[in-house]
């Protein structure tokens, strides 16, 4: 019986000396791991560029920066900013482009590092218009219906035609008045 007691104490202590020693030595903190991971800076060129711009064009997640900020490459983004994923059409293009973020803009879009949420490029945005400033109907006729997925309007050389009727006039046969008729 007491060589039972001291083999149950000398067992305690070994795993209490073992614990000590655990303790002493220091734990690995993942999270810290993480943010100090340091990736090759991102360089980009003019295909991944246009490819970005020509990606965000569509996309509806434009954002009010604070007033008075300025974006420069390097810093990190404001706290009242959120970062969006670049998107899945992107990347299937442009697959080095995956680990990053963006933040569009009125004006611009940055490449963001979501790691420290700091700002790796900044890309302007394209105007809407090209350039030119376009009446909203002329707008629907051509941007607008591309964005629907329909061909442009055709344009014609004679602008001194009424327009068609919109709707069901009546002036045109649809092959069912016969059947309207007999009713």
């Amino acid at each position: 019986m007491n060589t039972l007691i001291v083999c149950g104490a000398t067992a305690l202590l070994a795993l209490s000396i073992a614990t000590a020693e655990a303790q002493d030595h220091a734990t690995l903190n993942t999270n810290r791991l993480t943010l100090e991971v340091k990736r090759p800076p991102l360089q980009l060129n003019d295909r991944q560029r246009a490819l970005i711009q020509d990606a965000l064009t569509t996309e509806n997640t434009e954002q009010k920066a604070p007033a008075k900020y300025e974006p420069k490459v390097g810093e990190t983004i404001p706290l009242s900013m959120t970062l969006d994923v670049m998107p899945e059409r992107l990347v299937e293009r442009e697959p080095s482009l995956e680990p990053y973020g963006y933040a569009k803009l009125a004006d611009k879009v940055l490449v963001i590092d979501p790691m420290n949420k700091s700002i790796i490029a900044i890309l302007a945005r394209p105007s809407p218009t090209s350039g030119k400033d376009q009446t909203p109907a002329n707008w629907a006729a051509t941007r607008g219906r591309e964005l629907t997925g329909q061909a442009p309007e055709p344009t014609t050389g004679n602008n001194n035609e009424a327009p068609e009727p919109a709707g069901d006039s009546g002036d045109k046969s649809n092959g069912n008045e016969k059947n309207a008729n007999d009713k």
